[in-house]
């Protein structure tokens, strides 16, 4: 049997009984190594915490804070100003009680003394009472927790590479500039870049930054090489290795 998620590779035995197992995703084969209960219970914790995370970073982004003047922060700021006020050893406090809890629960249905599956707290809010609705609740559940875990990571990642607030869309202001300072990057097809007004804020950062990925910084290494010009080395392997060998090891491989 192959997997539906992933049709060249063999779908994981493991998965069966388990919701979600219809997809058959499992492409590293991890739940041949490792105890699927502990999987699926380290995957729907996280994935709760994801969506709450999301959740919490939107209402922050869009302006709502609790009352207090340590609170008045943004979202970037909040972890720092959390740990300068204090706050923290009693966070750390809290979660371990839950964290005490959840692993006596879990240790238990490791071991086979209770019937309980996992990620199940006994919450039934909301619950639908049938089988069939209950399992299409866990699987959105399942479902909307992997998709939390990468949005929180785009948004982790967006406000610190641009520095912006969730939706992370570029006003009528930051549109026009980012126009002027892309006709230096060839990947926006441009025949030739301008630098016009260099003492303007955009000369000054094309001059900075990379022609190809024009929000990164420009390569230092890469002058005296073939493509040159186009400044591409988004990891830095330029800073951190010889050029002669990594040039050496792009053509052998390229050819």
């Amino acid at each position: 049997k192959m997997s539906k998620a992933v049709p060249f590779l063999p779908a994981s035995p493991a998965l069966e009984g388990y919701v979600g197992e219809e997809d058959s995703f499992d492409p590293m084969g991890v739940s041949l190594a490792i105890d699927v209960r502990w999987l699926r219970e380290a995957e729907l914790k996280h994935g709760r915490v994801a969506m709450l995370a999301f959740l919490g970073w939107v209402a922050t982004d869009v302006g709502l804070r609790m009352p207090g003047d340590m609170f008045q922060v943004s979202t970037i700021e909040a972890h720092d100003a959390m740990v300068k006020f204090g706050s923290m050893p009693q966070m750390l406090c809290w979660i371990g009680y839950a964290e005490l809890f959840g692993f006596l629960a879990i240790t238990n249905m490791m071991e086979g003394t209770t019937d309980r599956q996992p990620g199940d707290f006994g919450l039934r809010f909301l619950y639908p009472g049938d089988a069939q609705g209950q399992y299409q609740m866990q699987l959105k559940e399942l479902r909307n927790g992997r998709l939390a875990m990468l949005a929180f990571s785009g948004c982790a990642t967006t406000a610190v590479l641009t520095g912006g607030t969730w939706p992370f869309l570029a006003t009528s202001s930051e549109k026009k500039a980012d126009a002027s300072f892309a006709k230096g990057s060839t990947l926006c097809g441009a025949a030739e870049a301008s630098l016009r007004g260099s003492t303007s804020i955009v000369a000054t950062r094309a001059a900075e930054t990379s022609a190809s990925l024009p929000f990164l910084p420009k390569p230092k290494n890469l002058a005296g090489f073939v493509g040159e010009e186009q400044e591409f080395d988004p990891l830095g392997f330029s800073d951190n290795f010889d050029m002669r060998w990594l040039r050496e090891s792009e053509l052998k491989h390229g050819r």
